[in-house]
């Protein structure tokens, strides 16, 4: 006769199986958690990418596209390509911004995103990555990479910490900025983007980013002669210089006029600028 089956050999209960499913599964939810889209964590993104800035960032691509000696017809769809690949990098850039500054950010600014612990880092750390690679991937459309791939390089090293030097800081936002507006080149040319009249329009753009992020690195500091909004006014300027470098591409006539499109968005800039901390 078979004996019984000893405690050893006895099959597992089927509610232990469910307890365990059951916990796993309230684990992957917690894990996940921060990536839902739910009220009460949304404004903390739109917060953490600084929702009025990315209004500045569509207009570099406009003039890039405009100054470009030559636009084909069919090229025109490829600024629906440039326009979210330029945003998807300056979001990520000021995401990747925070989470080296946490520490900073603990002291000066605790009412931040990250530092108020109303997103977490990892999940932060994993939308920036992703967000570049997207926009990476939406370069290599319209054979961006070129100009991408160095976007994407000094958007780290500024972040990493090259920030902090007096003129390598500085540069190094400018860079990102002229390499937006030769992104809207490359997306008109097919990839080129050695063009003169894009890279005087690249220049002015990071030269006058550049200035900004020179004021903004004191804007922590208590004796500040200036009140914090202002970087956001003087950020905000750059939309009419956009629209200026695209009225002045006009070998591109009347294509050239679309840069007076981008003046309304002053108006919405400082509506949501309004509801907004400036930092």
């Amino acid at each position: 006769m078979t004996p019984p089956p000893t405690s050893a050999e006895s099959p597992p209960r089927r509610d232990g199986i469910l307890s365990v499913i059951r916990q796993k599964a309230i684990e992957t939810y917690y894990l996940v958690d921060d990536f839902l889209p739910r009220r009460p964590n949304r404004q903390a993104w739109l917060r953490l990418v600084r929702l009025p800035n990315l209004l500045t960032v569509p207009g570099d691509i406009l003039a890039g596209f405009l100054l470009a000696p030559t636009v084909r017809p069919a090229v025109w769809s490829q600024l629906l390509l440039a326009v979210p690949a330029s945003l998807l990098l300056y979001a990520a850039g000021l995401i990747l911004n925070d989470l080296f500054d946490y520490a900073e950010d603990l002291r000066d600014r605790p009412a931040r995103p990250l530092p108020a612990n109303q997103i977490s880092r990892e999940a932060a750390a994993a939308v920036a990555l992703v967000l570049l690679w997207i926009a990476a991937f939406l370069a290599a459309f319209f054979d961006a990479l070129p100009v991408a791939l160095p976007m994407i390089l000094c958007i780290i090293l500024y972040d990493l910490g090259l920030k902090r030097l007096p003129v390598i800081g500085p540069l190094l936002m400018g860079a990102c900025r002229a390499g937006n507006v030769l992104l809207g080149t490359a997306a008109a040319t097919g990839g080129l983007f050695l063009v003169p009249g894009a890279w005087g329009g690249a220049l002015a753009v990071g030269t006058y980013v550049a200035c900004i992020t020179h004021l903004a690195r004191t804007e922590t500091q208590p004796d500040t002669a200036y009140p914090p909004s202002l970087i956001g006014r003087l950020l905000r300027l750059l939309i009419p210089l956009q629209a200026l470098l695209c009225v002045l591409a006009i070998h591109r006539f009347p294509a050239n006029l679309l840069g007076l499109v981008l003046l309304p968005i002053l108006k919405l800039h400082r509506r949501l600028a309004a509801g907004f901390p400036p930092s």
